[in-house]
């Protein structure tokens, strides 16, 4: 990104956009190391959890910004995030210079490059960290953060990110964290399919599905998913292919493969992992 006249703010303040599944967990384990965090959330259930936590409800994106040197924007797609950004009592109205702008949810790399690029005519900074780790990672504060943006300004915020991570990785340029979560949820969403048609087999064959993995975790074919089964939530798998997709079209890489695996997910649910425990 260009020079610009002003550095990243000391991080004393966090914010948070949005007290969900991802974003109260995150907002918790930051309380409990001690920072000061700002929020806002429209659920009122959440807002009440968040409040008794000893957070802060600044009441809109505006007011957690100007109380903020970090913002993490944990909302669910693209246009909440421009929303929250640029809409009426965005961030970027309030945001003072040198702040740092976190996008945490899952958006289109394009999406981070856009809002950062306005956000640099407030003098104020954008890094996206693609949470990997899903809702059990938010849960346990081991979440990893695959980070885009200026090194510098990951780097300076990385002290509040430990609080709720384990790994904090810097990809490249504003947009690359998201790509590299994009080909993470590639790989994860084949390696379990793969595993619940696979374990099918082996149990229609007379082998227990149970043992079955005991003994695949020593074999060519271990992964990830199969040695954590039966935690995956399955709650984004759609969203993440039609992303994958969306982005492969656009760039003209043939993904036959992801295609074949797309409706494939649609029809894997929880019920089907827990069929093969």
């Amino acid at each position: 990104m260009p020079d610009r006249p002003v550095s990243p703010r000391p991080v004393e303040a966090v914010g948070i956009v949005g007290w969900g599944r991802m974003g109260g967990p995150m907002g918790q384990f930051l309380l409990d190391r001690g920072w000061n965090v700002v929020f806002t959330e429209p659920s009122a259930q959440a807002r009440e959890a968040a409040t008794a936590a000893g957070a802060v409800d600044a009441a809109s994106p505006a007011g957690v910004a100007a109380a903020c040197d970090l913002v993490l924007v944990v909302v669910v797609d693209d246009e909440q995030v421009r929303t929250v950004f640029v809409g009426a009592d965005g961030l970027l109205s309030a945001a003072r210079p040198g702040t740092t702008l976190a996008i945490c949810a899952s958006v289109r790399p394009d999406t981070c490059r856009e809002l950062a690029a306005e956000a640099a005519r407030h003098d104020v900074f954008v890094v996206d960290i693609a949470l990997v780790g899903g809702e059990r990672g938010a849960e346990q504060g081991g979440l990893k953060l695959f980070c885009g943006g200026d090194g510098a300004v990951i780097e300076n915020a990385r002290r509040a990110f430990a609080a709720f991570a384990i790994d904090v990785c810097a990809v490249g340029d504003v947009g690359c964290g998201q790509v590299a979560k994009t080909v993470n949820n590639l790989l994860l969403w084949s390696c379990l399919r793969a595993d619940v048609e696979a374990l099918r087999l082996g149990r229609a064959l007379g082998v227990d599905p149970g043992k079955l993995r005991a003994f695949l975790s020593v074999g060519s074919g271990a992964n990830r998913p199969l040695a954590e089964w039966g935690m995956h939530r399955l709650r984004w798998p759609g969203k993440d292919m039609e992303v994958a997709l969306g982005l492969a079209a656009e760039a003209g890489v043939e993904m036959p493969l992801m295609e074949a695996l797309a409706p494939l997910m649609e029809q894997t649910t929880k019920a089907d992992l827990d069929d093969l425990r």
